[in-house]
């Protein structure tokens, strides 16, 4: 008896040395690495193909939050492109500059209905927004990541299809994101359960359908950043469309930071 209030003391004294905050105002620094996989590779010289290979590629982001509302650049050296989230429309729109060429797209609830009814237009399957059941693991695995404690967490789910999936995580428990803001939006991932994370996500590799990997490391927080409104307004200049104008087929015609929305 004595053993298991002992036990339960230890839990309820760890479980209580975070006395957790919430932040709705600040800017975190991250760098995601990609790692291609080899079908996204042009031919060898000895198949025809030129000698140029991709490699992999560092993109360095900072994201500005306030109130709901997110502002992240995106830089990989060949310059940036931009994502705002408006929290009051719930409206996504990424800029870029390709080719001296200023374009972008958003995309909101209205626009998701409009690509769900150009699917059923096509003949194709209805899209249907999937809400998988989630389930979080907690370990106590520990490692210091921009200079805060972090431990693992693992989230279960089943995909689609109806297959088991686990995305393995580092999270701290000091702090966690205010409401509206969206950690599959900071994170660039459709990994389910982020939101349900007792924490920040801090550290995580994800794998896309076609291979390609996505580390994303935090660096840096700085919760006592004081963000100007004016920072989430969108520029002038840009020919922003609508997402369904940029589909083809049901992908992007163009890549955002490495990774495909």
């Amino acid at each position: 008896m004595k053993k298991i209030v002992t036990v339960l003391l230890s839990i309820s004294g760890f479980l209580s040395a975070f006395s957790q905050e919430t932040i709705n105002e600040g800017i975190i620094e991250m760098k995601v690495h990609l790692t291609f996989p080899e079908s996204d590779q042009p031919p060898a010289p000895e198949a025809g193909g030129n000698s140029f290979r991709i490699g992999d590629l560092d993109i360095k982001s900072k994201m500005f939050f306030k109130n709901g509302n997110m502002k992240m650049e995106n830089d990989a050296g060949m310059g940036k492109n931009l994502t705002y989230y408006n929290a009051e429309t719930k409206t996504t729109t990424t800029l870029m500059e390709m080719m001296g060429k200023k374009m972008g797209f958003y995309s909101n609830e209205e626009e998701m209905k409009k690509l769900m009814a150009g699917a059923d237009s096509s003949n194709k399957p209805k899209v249907q927004a999937f809400k998988p059941e989630v389930f979080i693991e907690y370990l106590s695995d520990s490692k210091v990541i921009a200079g805060i404690t972090c431990y693992k967490a693992i989230i279960r789910y089943k995909n689609s299809k109806g297959e088991e999936k686990q995305q393995e995580l580092w999270y701290t428990p000091t702090f966690k994101m205010g409401e509206g803001l969206k950690m599959s939006s900071f994170m660039r991932t459709d990994v389910p359960g982020l939101n349900k994370l007792k924490g920040f996500p801090m550290e995580m590799e994800t794998v896309q359908p076609n291979g390609m990997k996505m580390h994303y490391t935090v660096t840096k927080i700085d919760k006592e950043a004081k963000v100007d409104d004016k920072t989430f307004i969108i520029p002038s200049g840009y020919d922003i469309k609508p997402q369904s104008e940029m589909m083809r087929g049901g992908n992007m015609q163009f890549r955002i930071g490495g990774s495909r929305d």
